[in-house]
């Protein structure tokens, strides 16, 4: 499996929305209502994901043309906003791969510290890339844990 690590592009919002609303859908559905899920996909689309892509960084990992995860973040903010990989492609080091190529952009811009709000079906996932619960937050519905990461001991 060859997966490539690329900036995203305006042409890859449909298939970044579509992603996202099926990891929503079938990954995150496991820890959050019926409403949360609902209130959740109602923000996702492919005009949306173009209006972000103006005001923060997002990266696509791409296998064979296909898009199978998507990461956004800010390198000014020092925060990711979110990392989702195609459900039939988790545990096969996708998420970590995008994880890398943020942490990256962080270090190069000096940045001693990483933040983030991890979906509860993601806390673990972070916690062993070095994050630390740091709160709880909450988006409507959907309920989320304040994480951090210390960049300081890892440049």
């Amino acid at each position: 499996m060859e997966i490539t690590i690329r900036k995203a592009k305006k042409a890859d919002a449909k298939s970044i929305a579509e992603l996202h609303k099926k990891v929503v859908r079938e990954v995150n559905s496991e820890f959050y209502s019926p409403e949360a899920i609902k209130e959740w996909i109602k923000d996702i689309s492919e005009t949306n994901v173009i209006y972000q892509l103006h005001n923060s960084d997002w990266i696509v990992a791409v296998e064979d043309d296909k898009l199978v995860g998507f990461g956004q973040y800010s390198v000014i903010d020092g925060e990711i906003y979110q990392i989702n990989v195609e459900p039939n492609f988790l545990k096969q080091k996708i998420g970590k791969s995008l994880y890398d190529y943020m942490e990256d952009k962080f270090k190069i811009a000096g940045k001693e510290k990483i933040f983030l709000n991890a979906t509860l079906n993601a806390v673990g996932f972070y916690q062993r890339l070095g994050f630390v619960r740091k709160g709880k937050n909450a988006i409507g519905l959907v309920n989320m844990i304040k994480m951090e990461k210390s960049l300081r001991d890892s440049q």
